[in-house]
């Protein structure tokens, strides 16, 4: 009889548990209004990050030809790559394309 009697309290309506939960789902739909109203930053973030990719394409451009153009003139182009970060990066990407491009080119002539 016991475990009855567990079964009957347990089976009761608890108020607060269900304030609880209902606070938590009202939380959650709080949640989804804020990140509605987040969505513009991180809309123009992308765009940031498309004005980004632009610039490393142009950069890329850039440092390609001043590299051809050094080469021309019998230079060192490597302290004019490692003057500062976004020419190393950009330099790095270079070199993967590429490679990339060597890779794929390799590939066609084997087959």
């Amino acid at each position: 009889m016991s475990q009855l009697k567990k079964l009957e309290r347990e089976q009761k309506f608890n108020l607060d548990e269900f304030n609880k939960k209902f606070e938590e789902a009202d939380s959650i739909t709080e949640d989804s209004n804020n990140i509605k109203q987040n969505e513009q930053p991180i809309k123009q973030q992308k765009l940031e990050n498309l004005s980004y990719t632009e610039d490393l394409g142009i950069n890329i451009k850039n440092l390609f030809f001043e590299i051809l153009e050094m080469l021309i003139n019998i230079k060192n182009p490597i302290p004019y790559i490692m003057k500062n970060e976004k020419r190393q990066f950009s330099f790095a990407i270079m070199i993967l394309i590429i490679g990339g491009l060597l890779l794929f080119w390799s590939n066609l002539m084997y087959q």
